[in-house]
């Protein structure tokens, strides 16, 4: 698959699911909490009918969106800093979690930048079962997270070019919906307290604390390895594709996607002509 027969799709049709090796639609066999999914189902089921004890669901956020862009940034960002809020501390899938999740709140949150590629069937689900959901797009500087590595695999980058394409598109074709609200890394680590603001009023979140104020209240069980490392929100690693070490990486990922420039311009990333990165 190439990148021009890729962006062939229009913005009015669902682009194609990306191989299952990177979307993982399908959750894999788990001894024994795939055996106990159906009673768990069916005891969520029962809670939100009022026929069990429980907290019946009622809005569920959504965070997913390209990898490396901060997605587990804000899902620590929420967790520590928003009142009555169901959490996980971990990745999880959001339809796992909406059809068979504890009924403890009645607003929940997940993360798993895959989940992009559901967003049609999450929704469907909460359409069908009476319930809302909401979804936060986290979108990258597509240099930064094509130049960005992973605590699972450090010397390595996580993300090649055709898999971007694929988040990509997904990304672009779900902005538009009504029940979206796409956030990017930048404005999260440079202006904590509006986004703070923007979610909130977008997903009706009361707030504990400021986003400035969380390293006082992160959650004991939050699992930190993929931000390597807890700190301040900062903005020193929006630039960090300039790093002289990423250049050879730069100049394959310009060859690869001959787009780029177009894409850097429509998400406002255009600052950096390509040629400064020619071999």
């Amino acid at each position: 698959m190439t990148w021009h027969q890729v962006t062939d799709t229009t913005s009015s049709e669902r682009p194609d699911f990306p191989p299952e090796r990177l979307a993982k639609r399908q959750p894999t066999f788990q001894f024994p909490k795939t055996l106990l999914l159906p009673a768990l189902k069916f005891f969520a089921r029962s809670k939100d009918r009022g026929w069990l004890p429980g907290t019946p669901l009622k809005r569920h956020i959504v965070i997913c969106g390209f990898p490396r862009s901060g997605t587990t940034l804000l899902q620590l960002l929420l967790e520590s800093c928003t009142q009555n809020l169901g959490t996980c501390g971990r990745e999880r899938r959001a339809l796992e979690v909406a059809a068979a999740g504890k009924r403890s709140h009645s607003v929940i949150l997940t993360k798993r930048p895959k989940d992009l590629f559901l967003i049609p069937e999450i929704a469907s689900w909460h359409a069908a079962n009476g319930t809302q959901a909401l979804f936060i797009l986290m979108h990258r500087d597509p240099r930064a997270v094509l130049t960005s590595r992973h605590f699972s695999s450090p010397q390595h980058y996580y993300l090649n070019c055709r898999d971007w394409q694929h988040f990509y598109l997904h990304w672009k074709w779900s902005g538009n919906r009504s029940d979206v609200l796409s956030v990017s890394y930048e404005a999260l680590t440079s202006s904590p307290a509006a986004v703070q603001h923007q979610i909130n009023g977008f997903a009706n979140l009361d707030a504990a604390c400021r986003f400035e104020d969380f390293l006082s209240r992160v959650p004991p069980n939050f699992d930190l390895r993929a931000l390597n490392g807890l700190r301040q929100t900062e903005t020193t690693r929006i630039n960090s594709w300039k790093s002289q070490e990423h250049q050879q990486r730069l100049t394959q990922i310009f060859s690869e996607l001959p787009e780029l420039p177009r894409i850097l311009d429509e998400m406002g990333y255009s600052e950096t002509p390509q040629q400064n990165f020619a071999a």
